[in-house]
């Protein structure tokens, strides 16, 4: 008889808090990480019911995990069961990486270094200067927009549907970092001269995510330029309309697989306080790159 030796008592626990989780890449993530890298920890998904997420979070504390992830529907109430958060996740009003220090919870918000690492790697552009357009004002959009104002971009102008809640958004950005974000309605007929000045265009809206893969942010035919840099936090398709559309024409198109991973990395780099190396990274895009 084999024993089933690779959990022990000496193995740290990390693991993620949502509902739902059966979609969730984090188990297969974080637990290839660990095995390449030889680190004794394992990473299990916690399924919350509704009303139950402070139970969960003291549960947690009290058995001593190293940390966890937090993702929806939870990010935004768990900032109330956290003992501190950084300066970024404060702004973003959302955490979705807590660490346990001494019995204290630290939060964080990874989305953001996710977003940043992803695009300065696949991109090979530097941010400072820039003029970005974000389609969308939700969870992801707020994120990453809160990046990039600390990234010394020039101008950030959202459109959005809902008028108010990019208009939240940028209120936030130019009260508490820089006054740089413009926002506008979807429709309107400056949008489509104000699209034609970003450097950078990036969709934080689901349009165009499986299964409905015909539906897109932008009204098309719409002529991008070669210069501008199209990017999706979408990763399933690859390659959305959006996405098509501007290689079509010759801009430089990423989609969202990037971000997903470094933000993973992000949270597993804050808890083991190791740098995950090239190579790792490099398997983990090849591996995931066929996510379906």
């Amino acid at each position: 008889m084999e024993f089933a030796c690779e959990i022990t008592g000496k193995t740290k626990l990390v693991g993620v808090i949502g509902n739902p989780l059966s979609h969730s890449i984090s188990p297969q993530l974080h637990n290839t990480i660990s095995k390449n890298l030889g680190i004794d920890a394992v990473y299990i998904p916690f399924l919350v019911e509704k009303g139950k997420l402070k139970e969960a979070i003291d549960g947690l504390k009290a058995i001593n995990v190293l940390g966890f992830n937090i993702t929806i529907p939870y990010k935004n109430d768990a900032l109330k069961y956290i003992d501190d958060v950084s300066r970024e996740a404060l702004l973003i009003g959302a955490i979705n990486t807590v660490k346990n220090i001494n019995g204290k919870l630290y939060g964080y918000n990874t989305d953001v270094q996710g977003f940043i690492r992803s695009f300065k790697e696949e991109s090979k552009m530097d941010l400072d200067g820039k003029t970005i357009i974000i389609l969308g004002a939700g969870g992801a959009a707020r994120a990453i927009a809160v990046g990039l104002a600390f990234e010394r971009v020039s101008r950030i102008c959202i459109i959005n549907r809902t008028i108010k809640k990019a208009e939240d958004i940028a209120k936030l950005i130019n009260e508490n970092i820089s006054p740089i974000v413009e926002y506008y309605e979807t429709g309107d007929n400056v949008c489509k001269e104000i699209l034609k000045l970003g450097d950078i265009i990036i969709n934080t809206t689901p349009l165009g995510m499986f299964p409905d893969i015909h539906e897109t942010p932008i009204r098309f035919p719409y002529a991008f330029s070669s210069n501008q840099v199209l990017y999706d936090v979408i990763y399933n398709p690859a390659k959305t309309i959006f996405l098509k559309e501007g290689e079509k024409q010759g801009a430089k198109v990423i989609n969202g697989l990037g971000m997903l991973i470094y933000q993973g990395i992000e949270a597993y780099e804050i808890w083991f306080g190791t740098k995950v190396p090239n190579d790792i990274i490099k398997g983990l895009f090849e591996a995931f790159s066929s996510l379906k």
